[in-house]
């Protein structure tokens, strides 16, 4: 059974918040928003998942930058190397 329509995002994070801090119980959260005890916490948890994704990223982008940049800088390697064969097709195209 629906409460109500559909919550804003703004809202969404307000119920999630007010759960975590837990200074109003559940029932008066869930009165005040209009939603159910399962509304109520799956938003909980999946701010707590989003932010546990955000804070884990930082945590894993170094490496993945580093070795991101490593293989740009030996793709530009091989780009370098074969740069003169692609120049020497392109210049004998346009002698034909």
């Amino acid at each position: 059974m629906r409460l109500r329509e559909k919550l804003t995002v703004e809202e969404k994070v307000a119920i999630a918040l007010e759960l975590i801090k837990r200074e109003r119980s559940l029932d008066e959260i869930r009165e005040h928003y209009r939603v159910s005890h399962t509304t109520a916490y799956k938003l909980r948890n999946l701010f707590l998942d989003g932010g546990r994704r955000a804070l884990g990223r930082h945590e894993r982008s170094e490496p993945d930058l580093e070795a991101r940049v490593r293989a740009l800088e030996k793709h530009l390697e091989v780009g370098v190397d074969a740069a003169p064969r692609v120049r020497a097709r392109a210049s004998g195209g346009a002698k034909a």
